[in-house]
């Protein structure tokens, strides 16, 4: 969803606060950052371990506001399309 807004739908706003709200439907808020910590090799940090930690991550997407109209009809294509997530896990056969 991130790379949509960054890459495919940055001029539509509308469009971008659909995916923002259906990430938080899934579990993941694209408006706030998203950091964690990585050894120098790029793998995970363990504080077990010690040694030198570095910053890893993302910043939270900054989306100009929308009319209420706006977000409502956003809020309510995120919710589509999070249920029709939900219809096709429900129906694939598990492996």
């Amino acid at each position: 969803m991130l790379r949509l807004i960054e890459e495919h739908d940055q001029g539509d706003l509308a469009r971008c606060w659909t995916w923002v709200y259906l990430s938080r439907l899934v579990g993941t808020d694209l408006s706030k950052d998203a950091y964690y910590a990585i050894n120098e090799d790029g793998s995970d940090y363990d504080d077990d371990v010690g040694g030198p930690a570095y910053a890893a991550g993302r910043d939270g997407i900054d989306l100009a506001p929308i009319s209420a109209e706006q977000d409502a009809a956003a809020k309510q294509a995120a919710q589509g399309l999070f249920e029709q997530i939900q219809r096709a896990a429900a129906v694939e056969p598990r492996r």
